[in-house]
């Protein structure tokens, strides 16, 4: 359950990330920005997704665990999701570069 919760707060952290207008994970097609309705939607989608982790924790550690081990989990994720993001936008700008 423990392995279920950390996968759940990690992708709850991602989907908090994509919903950003500055993610630079997924590329966007020129000229258009993150559309609001996909923003909102994926916002809702990590929430429940941080929210259902932390009942996850809950079961086996108890509330106080819980929430320590979410705020760790989505803090975690929120710090490696830009750095994933930089990292394949970087690969995108100089493809030839980044294969040495």
């Amino acid at each position: 359950m423990q392995v279920f919760a950390l996968l759940l707060g990690l992708g709850g952290a991602c989907c908090l990330y994509l919903a950003s207008p500055n993610q630079r994970l997924l590329p966007l097609p020129p000229g258009q920005s993150v559309a609001q309705n996909r923003g909102t939607r994926l916002c809702w989608l990590g929430v429940a997704a941080i929210a259902v982790s932390a009942w996850a924790w809950s079961t086996t550690q108890g509330w106080p665990a819980a929430t320590v081990a979410t705020l760790a989990t989505v803090g975690t994720g929120l710090s490696l999701w830009p750095f994933a993001g930089a990292y394949r936008d970087a690969r995108r700008q100089h493809p030839v570069q980044a294969r040495r």
